[in-house]
């Protein structure tokens, strides 16, 4: 139980926490909210402590827990409540998902295995095909509606988009490709490296098929996701950059949260410490001066979903509200805006049925006159899709990237060779 550090006893049971927890939104039970499972936590805790298998209800009530962190945003007391279950959940081999994300993720040649086969399950024919499989049991039914809602096939990167290129500010940054966004969305990784250079970055890109480890954490593969972390912490301390760059929400608070990760490790803790603090959402060094007016009418509105892992874990909510204003995009605020969209990994693979209520609540949400729901994670981007696409609502789900280089600079030239 080495990994297993989090204390719950801070928790005074006030119910702050109650009106932002997204299961207990949806069930109204006491056992599916934050303070019911520091309840259920402490009785885990305990029958495992006492080698007893514990109750399967409570388990099950912890493990429907979407690690969101939504209620540790709003805790007076500051209880880790999400910390805590994910770090229960390495004390349960064997689970379902955690095998499933050891296959699709679990080393540089599954991440390269899975972005061919999402490459090739999003071309257009395949798609239809796919679509027809959304009926079979979880977790196969939920992944093809999901891929159906995924955007058309886009080119890998090219080798010229690898090159390191930038000027102005002479600040070197390391911009990370990813899993999951590099499979599904390699343009809007592509328009994030030249939205740097346009900014004047000078860009290295992390070209190896690397994962930040944070699937493999929520579903309790800490050693799984620390073997990542290294890799990443030392390919970044030989690149001399200032800061590592993402653009999806989920990989930076992953990031951010190395130092944690390694806090029993003694060759490990300081260089993860000092890793994390050189860690940059890409909407942290977007400056609004640097940023061009555009001279056109103002476009169709936007909302906005916040993602769980920008706002709650890395307390980040203005600055792509600002940016959509600078560049002149309206934009209209969702009801619970900040609300899991029920993507939470893969979570909406592993508890399907939270995760469509979540998605549809979200999607049920969006204001009308919108065309596009602008987000900044490519979890929240397939779930939110998804659910657009089956109710047919003439509405996209976009990174707010592609949001912002539309608007400055679609038609102007931005598909050279170093944008693939």
């Amino acid at each position: 139980m080495k990994d297993f550090q989090v204390d719950t006893s801070m928790c005074v049971h006030c119910g702050l926490c109650l009106p932002s927890c997204p299961t207990y939104q949806v069930t109204g039970s006491e056992s599916e909210s934050p303070r019911g499972r520091v309840v259920l936590l402490d009785a885990v805790r305990e029958a495992l402590s006492s080698g007893r298998t514990p109750d399967p209800t409570a388990w099950g009530a912890l493990d429907h827990c979407l690690d969101c962190r939504a209620c540790e945003a709003v805790c007076p007391a500051h209880v880790p409540v999400g910390h805590a279950v994910e770090e229960l959940r390495g004390l349960v081999p064997g689970r379902p998902s955690l095998l499933l994300n050891a296959a699709a993720l679990g080393s540089p040649s599954g991440v390269r295995r899975f972005r061919r086969w999402v490459r090739v399950a999003t071309r257009p024919g395949v798609r239809r095909i796919l679509r027809a499989g959304t009926s079979l049991p979880a977790p196969w039914g939920p992944m093809l509606s999901l891929a159906g809602g995924a955007p058309t096939s886009q080119s890998a990167p090219s080798q010229e988009a690898c090159r390191e290129s930038g000027e102005g500010l002479g600040v070197t940054v390391r911009f990370f490709w990813g899993c999951v966004m590099e499979g599904l969305y390699a343009r809007t990784n592509r328009r994030s490296a030249e939205l740097l250079r346009r900014l004047g970055y000078v860009v290295q890109m992390e070209d190896a098929p690397l994962c930040c480890g944070a699937l493999a954490r929520h579903q309790g593969d800490p050693e799984g996701a620390r073997r990542w972390a290294r890799s990443i912490i030392a390919r970044f301390e030989e690149s001399g950059a200032a800061f590592f760059v993402t653009n999806a929400a989920g990989c930076g608070a992953a990031f951010k949260e190395y130092g944690a990760w390694f806090r029993e490790d003694p060759e490990w803790a300081e260089r993860a410490r000092a890793f994390a603090g050189r860690v940059r959402d890409l909407l942290e060094l977007v400056d609004l001066k640097r940023l061009p007016v555009p001279r056109r009418t103002a476009p169709d509105p936007v909302t906005v979903h916040d993602a769980c892992h920008l706002v709650h874990a890395q307390g980040i909510r203005d600055p792509v509200r600002a940016i959509l204003q600078r560049v002149g995009i309206p934009v209209v605020e969702m009801v619970e805006a900040d609300l899991c969209c029920g993507s939470a990994g893969i979570y909406n693979l592993s508890h399907p049925e939270m995760a469509r209520a979540l998605r549809d609540r979200k999607v049920g949400g969006i204001p009308p006159g919108v065309t596009r729901v602008v987000t900044s994670n490519p979890g929240c981007l397939l779930q939110i899709q998804s659910g657009l696409r089956e109710r047919g609502l003439l509405v996209d789900a976009v990174h707010w990237v592609d949001v912002v280089y539309d608007a400055l600079w679609s038609g102007k030239g931005e598909d050279r060779a170093a944008l693939g």
